[in-house]
């Protein structure tokens, strides 16, 4: 006998055993996590953590079911944290808690804050519950630390088009047994529900619930409306990293899609500007410090001219900072010092505006430096003399004083002996005068080209070394 037709057709196709669940080989298969996990018929704690539409409740049902255990089911949503504990305390000493725990089941766990959750942990901690969670969030950020080492975190992936294409086929077998598949429908349906079964169950139930005049695939597309894979858990975490490392690998297209997903999926622009700067300091610095200039300017745009405007600086922002040269020259600077160990000051440095310091020997040998651009001195405390915490990457990372010409006197000199020894040309030894004349080989390779004028012609060679 068929389910009434009040229940929605994604609860009368819910799968009643294993071997009906569709979709997550890496879970369900015979080397599968689930099978290992629940190996001998026990079932430890456990959270399913996935995007909607996943299977994530079924599957506590079924392995409940399959290992003898009574179900029992809260969800964060509607209910509260005191009903739960109302329940654990007034059943913990019947009979068949003692015998065999029973499966408390929190739908939405991650809506229970988590001093919420610490209601659970004596009661797993005595064996007296086991507690199968799920969530769209992610665990690490959402699970109290002492539940979640108590219980194994199952990932599930969205469905593949070709599992829910085998559900909607059942589907339709059960409810239109008498009439032949519509592949196209079905096709559609499995691509647009975007990894979500029961979005595509309830998108074959509306097109059975339509007036027969007037199923047509465009009259449910209306129907639906667009479906955008976006939520505020995992969509917001995982598009922005999809976004930052397109960025850093140069992919311009790459990352204008996951802007543009951000922007379809509603979220909040002044993040995705925050993402935007973050990744300009971090991942292209100053081999262009541009970048991080534009990206602020829009920023700043964001603010003023909101959607849909606001997409056209973002996306000149994005597309800058992912052709700029990149360097994480900056990032690993400040990381290096933020791990450098608290030592002693140099006196010399420190602050010497009362007699009482001048006394007391601070500012004494402090060399005025706007009086020699060019004379050295020690700044970094004693201990860490010597200590390099910036490094740059890129040539466009110079500082001023690589951009300095060489002395041009001891330049011509070096140059004259070269030439009076090779009338020839040849090589020039680029790195042995950068040496001698203390400057890069930039600068250098600028202050010779101009004694070379109008004797000699100057190569730039490409060199391959292996690695």
């Amino acid at each position: 006998m068929s389910q009434p037709n009040h229940i929605p057709l994604a609860e009368r196709l819910r799968p009643q055993t294993l071997e009906d669940v569709v979709g997550q080989p890496h879970l369900l298969g015979p080397r599968g996590s689930i099978a290992r996990l629940t190996s001998g018929g026990r079932l430890p704690s456990m959270v399913f953590w996935g995007p909607p539409g996943t299977g994530k409740t079924t599957l506590a049902r079924i392995l409940a079911k399959g290992t003898g255990h009574s179900f029992y089911e809260f969800t964060g949503v509607t209910g509260s944290a005191a009903e739960l504990k109302k329940f654990l305390l007034e059943h913990r000493e019947q009979p068949l808690f003692r015998a065999q725990p029973p499966v408390v089941f929190l739908d939405e766990i991650h809506r229970f804050n988590k001093s919420q959750q610490d209601i659970l942990l004596p009661y797993l901690e005595r064996g007296e519950a086991i507690l199968v969670g799920a969530t769209t969030e992610n665990p690490a950020f959402y699970l109290n630390p002492a539940l979640r080492s108590r219980c194994q975190v199952i990932a599930l992936k969205p469905l593949t088009p070709e599992a829910i294409g085998q559900v909607l086929s059942r589907a339709w077998r059960q409810e239109q047994a008498e009439v032949a598949e519509p592949p196209e429908l079905l096709d559609w349906l499995a691509k647009w529900a975007n990894g979500d079964l029961r979005s595509a169950l309830t998108g074959l139930e509306t097109w059975l619930g339509m007036e027969p005049a007037h199923r047509d695939l465009e009259g449910l597309r209306e129907a639906l409306g667009g479906r955008i894979s976006y939520d505020r858990a995992d969509g917001h975490y995982d598009l922005a990293s999809c976004f930052q490392k397109s960025l850093r690998g140069s992919d311009a297209d790459a990352a204008l899609y996951y802007l543009s997903r951000m922007i379809r999926g509603g979220e909040d622009p002044r993040f995705i500007a925050r993402r935007l700067m973050v990744c300009a300091a971090e991942d292209v610095g100053n081999a262009d410090p541009t970048a991080f200039i534009l990206c602020e300017a829009a920023s700043r745009a964001v603010e003023q001219i909101g959607w849909p405007e606001a997409r056209i600086p973002l996306a000149q922002a994005v597309i800058y900072v992912a052709n700029a040269p990149k360097s994480n020259a900056t990032i690993t600077a400040i990381d290096a010092a933020m791990a450098a160990p608290d030592v002693p000051l140099a006196e010399a440095l420190q602050d010497a505006h009362t007699s009482t310091s001048r006394a007391a020997g601070k500012g004494q040998g402090y060399f005025y430096s706007h009086l020699d651009y060019g004379r050295k001195q020690a700044f970094l405390p004693e201990a860490l003399q010597g200590q390099t915490f910036y490094e740059p990457k890129r040539p466009q990372e110079r500082s001023w004083m690589d951009r300095a010409e060489p002395e041009l006197a001891a330049l011509q000199g070096l140059w004259n002996t070269w030439i009076a020894e090779q009338p020839e040309g040849g090589e020039i030894p680029v790195d042995a005068w950068c040496e001698a004349l203390g400057c890069s080989r930039e600068a250098l390779a600028r202050a010779v080209g101009k004694l070379a004028q109008g004797g000699f012609t100057l190569t730039r060679s490409l060199v391959a070394r292996p690695i």
